[in-house]
């Protein structure tokens, strides 16, 4: 009887150890689960947000020029997201990370909604190397997905230029099948 109650008093005693380590356990996964989300979490009022306009004050009298170049009915938006006009047709997943925040200036589009080609307004902020190789990059993967990129550095560029440009690509976009490379034209004006 002696050595029953002994054997019987080491399982208890055993049974509340599991208990003990398994509520530990929980109590650990607790405190790391809420200093996890804490973390992950602000204080209440240490972000404050404001707007934004949608384009600069250049940005805007370049888009007064570039629709009263086109044509009624053509359809220009502004900021958008390179992710919105390019996917990655082959190759990891992961490489839309190199283009998919990147945002364009400007996207001019067919009456039906189809992308002609997109523009870029680039000004003095685009001489340094590190504006260089981004814009390379967007130059690289517009050429590489058929989408052409046409860079003007000035606002006042000539409303006779824009319509020719737009004319150019309206013309040869009906031609050209998807995947086309198309070149990156600059103009200087």
């Amino acid at each position: 009887m002696a050595a029953f109650s002994l054997v019987l008093s080491r399982l208890i005693r055993g049974q509340y150890m599991v208990i003990i380590g398994v509520l530990a356990c929980f109590i650990v996964l607790i405190v790391l689960g809420s200093a996890g989300a804490a973390k992950g979490r602000r204080k209440s009022g240490s972000v404050s947000y404001v707007r934004r306009s949608l384009m600069t004050s250049r940005e805007r009298e370049f888009f007064v020029l570039l629709r009263a170049a086109l044509p009624v009915g053509v359809e220009i938006y502004a900021q958008v997201s390179m992710g919105a006009l390019v996917d990655v047709a082959r190759g990891a997943r992961w490489e839309r990370n190199r283009f998919d925040r990147k945002v364009m200036d400007f996207v001019v589009c067919a009456v039906g909604g189809a992308v002609l080609y997109v523009i870029e307004l680039d000004d003095r902020s685009h001489a340094g190397e590190s504006a260089q190789r981004r814009d390379a990059v967007k130059n690289d993967i517009c050429a590489a997905a058929g989408l052409p990129l046409v860079r003007y550095r000035s606002v006042r560029t000539e409303a006779s230029t824009l319509r020719a440009d737009f004319e150019r690509f309206a013309g040869v976009a009906a031609s050209v099948s998807v995947g086309a490379v198309w070149p990156v034209l600059r103009c200087d004006v």
